[in-house]
């Protein structure tokens, strides 16, 4: 079974707040909304933060009112007809993620943000261990390109490319104020440095 490391779990009420923890914390931090991503990644240790720090508690972030919230669930835009009517790319795309069990949980900003990933590194510690771990994390070669100087994993957001064909933005916060920027901006192509935003977050 694999287990979750020690952490100490935070939940603020209002964007304000979160940004401050986020800024006071800094690397040891890490947002969690619906959790189906980053709690997978900390039992392999993909990602160890000391600080989860919780949006559920935050809701701004799960209205849909002309935009929608980044805390929004992949349910609540399935079951959005109005959403299916106007932007049927984008709510298929929600509609087509994993079951409905991670649907319920799972959240748009979630989904943008989800870590990159293949199939060298999706593994267990142990097994990623076994190999001299990969380039994205603890090892020193890309087991897809072992000639790449640079980690190739891949983003899997199912959303993403619905909502940059509509032309979308996000609207990034952090303690120093807030950005708004093109979804299409948020990604670089690298597997290790894979988003745009800085401690901020939609």
């Amino acid at each position: 079974m694999l287990r979750l490391p020690w952490f100490e779990y935070r939940a603020p009420r209002s964007l304000a707040e979160a940004a401050k923890i986020l800024a006071g914390e800094g690397a040891q931090a890490m947002l969690i909304a619906g959790g189906t991503d980053l709690i997978p990644n900390m039992k392999r240790r993909h990602q160890t933060p000391k600080t989860p720090v919780s949006l559920r508690g935050i809701e701004e972030l799960r209205k849909s009112n002309g935009t929608l919230g980044s805390g929004l669930t992949l349910t609540g835009l399935v079951n959005d007809r109005s959403l299916k009517e106007r932007h049927r790319a984008l709510w298929q795309a929600a509609a087509l993620v994993a079951t409905p069990h991670l649907r319920n949980m799972a959240t748009l900003g979630g989904n943008l943000c989800l870590d990159t990933r293949c199939n060298y590194y999706n593994q267990s510690h142990e097994w990623r261990q076994a190999i001299d771990y990969c380039l994205k994390k603890d090892g020193e070669t890309c087991w897809v390109a072992t000639a790449s100087k640079r980690c190739v994993a891949v983003s899997s957001t199912d959303t993403a490319p619905a909502l940059i064909a509509l032309g979308a933005k996000v609207k990034l916060v952090s303690s120093q104020g807030e950005r708004e920027v093109a979804l299409a901006d948020l990604y670089r192509n690298d597997g290790i440095d894979y988003l745009t935003r800085r401690r901020s977050f939609q």
